[in-house]
């Protein structure tokens, strides 16, 4: 069957995919952006951090050779029968010393430590030494020298440090050490696995490096680089440079954003596919309400209206309850899909972009609900469970679930209750639940600073408990322009191209519409800047009964080898299910419709069946009737994202045993197959 959509059903939704696939590009480019930024901050901080780690390491080892010097020249020199063993001692404590010696003044090498390895160089002359005017003229002005990386006649390279000492009146000779800092440098960069290090002294000559570092394959602003001077008297600078150990750390970084990019375009297409139906829901509502006019002006008949009215209410159900199916099929795949990756293995790096797919799944998913229940209380189809609970007990629980996202924020969130007896009431907990959810979410949106005050009294009057509840934040508050019309049907503080609060502006007129129908009573204060508080009062009748225990979800819930039999025509929810099934241990089968089951049903055995209801051929609803014929004791459980009361009571009326809508989290099913899988 083919039909035409009118393009000005489309323009609108169209531009809206448009938008937000804008918006999601942005979104992209600024991550790349930020993941470079990031970089390079994180190499100037860890750059900063150790280039001055390594200097002062350095000036350590100086400043402990000029104190050597001190103690032989404050002692005209009696100290000098103790200099071995203070060299010892340097040598010990400090790695970064490979020798310490006595150069004289007619600059012969007098003393060493230690001897064994350096007997080649005492009693050695340095008159014809190439260091021979730099080691004069240090000695001139009294000045501690350092050399390049230069190589020792006993082997091997090493900076020199020549410290001059003076006593008796004249010059005595250098104190002399040579300095190799890898040991020193090494355990100062413990930790740095993802960064490579590169030290060189003033002619260019690298002494120390870390993770083979490669400065040519970074362009500047991803490698750190600081100079400082070692001797001023020589201008003798060093460079320090610090760069990331995988030259292709950024190309790795980038490619988890390419996640953000192919989400932004799905939930653009759900979101521009919610528009239309929407949208076109509205429009079939006119089109009724127009309808209904007519007939008015007309005076047709009391059944004549009736008929028609009743027509209208069938033909938007159907329509709510095929908006809800083709956008809750392909939102059950993916939410499927999120459960199947949080049960894998995958890359840390990965885990927090599948986070944010699973909230944003799971806010598209509430907005659709909130549509679906706003259709639910305005057709009068909405019913009220009789559950046995304390309010105060789960106004408790709600805080408790909001408290680490509103201490996120930096915000805090304060309960008083006053006269908390822990009163029993028979009432609906699920909306209950819904109305302090929607108030508290409100007042964690909109507060940027300070955060929520939440007051609870409680009073028995005859065999009611009468309930009064406060919810005051310190956020933006509402002009006084929307105070009238807070409760209004996607009224929005901030609208339009300023919009800076995301939200469907359903969350007040749901929480609105659910207190009338208890009874009860919600009032409103506000001043711009200030903040806004929430007073709501309700009445419920007070029990003696107490709450029945929830069990918890047991993971060793053993449901291997069972055969279970999926027939739905969608192959994408079919592989989410599967894989589901799978991960219990069930066997599973599949085929695409109706006709298809009753089929595979009579010729093979199973466990239990799920069954969707809208397939081609054969329904979900016939297929049921047609098994129940000849199978009355097999287990077949209705599975559709069909969340109308028509669908599930048709379901119940036809034999099915349960009904699950998609989509639904692993930990539910499981639990909820517990029932019906049962070993004998």
């Amino acid at each position: 069957m083919s039909f035409k959509i009118p393009k000005k059903e489309i323009i609108y939704p169209f531009s809206v995919f448009v938008l937000l696939m804008l918006v999601v590009l942005a979104l992209w480019k600024n991550s790349l952006d930020s993941n470079r930024e990031l970089l390079k901050k994180d190499i100037e901080v860890n750059g900063q951090i150790q280039s001055q780690g390594f200097l002062s390491s350095g000036q350590k080892s100086i400043i402990v050779l000029e104190n050597l010097m001190e103690r032989l020249e404050m002692t005209d020199g009696d100290y000098f029968e103790y200099w071995e063993k203070d060299a010892e001692l340097i040598l010990k404590e400090d790695q970064s010393f490979k020798f310490v010696e006595w150069i004289d003044s007619s600059l012969v090498i007098r003393r060493i430590v230690p001897h064994k390895g350096n007997e080649a160089v005492v009693g050695m002359g340095l008159s014809n030494h190439p260091r021979r005017d730099e080691w004069e003229r240090h000695v001139r002005d009294s000045t501690t020298n350092l050399t390049s990386w230069i190589p020792l006649r006993q082997g091997g390279n090493s900076i020199l440090i020549d410290v001059p000492v003076f006593f008796g009146g004249k010059f005595q000779g250098t104190i002399t050490a040579g300095m190799d800092f890898t040991n020193t440098f090494d355990m100062l960069s413990a930790g740095m696995d993802n960064y490579a290090i590169e030290i060189k002294d003033d002619k260019g000559t690298t002494f120390y490096s870390l993770n083979d570092p490669s400065i040519n394959d970074f362009s500047d602003d991803l490698v750190y680089a600081r100079s400082y001077e070692v001797d001023q008297d020589d201008k003798q600078v060093w460079t320090f440079y610090l760069m990331p150990r995988n030259k292709n750390v950024l190309a790795e970084r980038n490619k988890s954003s390419s996640s953000i990019l192919v989400f932004g375009v799905l939930i653009s297409l759900l979101m521009s596919l919610l528009t239309y139906f929407y949208q076109s829901s509205r429009n079939e509502n006119t089109r009724f309400r127009e309808l209904n006019i007519k007939l008015r002006v007309a005076n047709r008949s009391l059944r004549e209206e009736r008929t028609k009215a009743e027509k209208a209410s069938k033909a938007k159900t159907e329509f709510v309850s095929n908006m809800s199916h083709e956008i809750r099929t392909p939102l059950n795949a993916i939410m499927g899909f999120i459960e199947v990756l949080k049960e894998s293995k995958i890359d840390n790096s990965l885990m927090e972009y599948l986070s944010l797919m699973d909230v944003s799944s799971k806010k598209l998913l509430l907005l659709v609900n909130d549509i679906l229940e706003i259709d639910k209380i305005e057709s009068g189809q909405i019913s009220f469970k009789k559950d046995v609970f304390s309010p105060s007990e789960e106004l408790r629980n709600i805080i408790s679930i909001y408290r680490p996202s509103i201490e996120a924020k930096g915000l805090y969130a304060n309960l008083d209750i006053d006269s908390d007896s822990k009163t029993h009431v028979i009432a609906d907990i699920g909306k209950f639940g819904q109305i302090l959810t929607n108030l508290l979410r409100n007042a964690l949106k909109f507060t940027e600073e300070g955060g929520i005050d939440i007051t609870y009294e409680e009073t028995v009057l005859n065999s009611d408990l009468n309930i009064s509840i406060g919810i005051r934040d310190t956020g933006i508050g509402i002009p006084k322009n929307k105070l009238k019309t807070i409760f209004d049907r996607f009224t929005q503080i901030d609208s339009g191209i300023t919009k800076r609060h995301e939200g469907s502006g359903l969350g007040l007129y749901i929480t609105y519409l659910l207190i009338e129908l208890l009874e009860g009573h919600i009032e409103v204060e506000s001043k711009e800047g200030v903040g806004t508080e929430f007073k709501i009062s309700l009445k419920f009748p007070i029990t003696e009964m107490q709450p029945e225990t929830k069990e918890p979800i047991s993971n060793s819930i053993d449901l291997t080898g069972f055969k279970v039999l999926i027939v739905d025509d969608n192959k994408v929810n079919v592989v989410v299910l599967k894989k589901t099934l799978d991960a219990f241990g069930i066997n599973t089968y599949w085929v695409g419709n109706g006709k298809e089951a009753v089929k595979a049903v009579s010729e093979n055995q199973y466990d239990l069946v799920f069954m969707d209801i809208h397939m081609p051929e054969m329904d979900g609803f016939e297929a049921t009737e047609e098994i129940r014929k000849t199978q009355k004791d097999l287990v077949i459980i209705g599975f559709s994202a069909d969340v109308t009361k028509e669908t599930i009571q048709g379901a119940k009326e036809v034999g099915m045993n349960d009904y699950f809508t998609k989509p639904i989290t692993f930990d539910k099913l499981r639990q909820n197959l517990s029932k019906y899988l049962v070993r004998v």
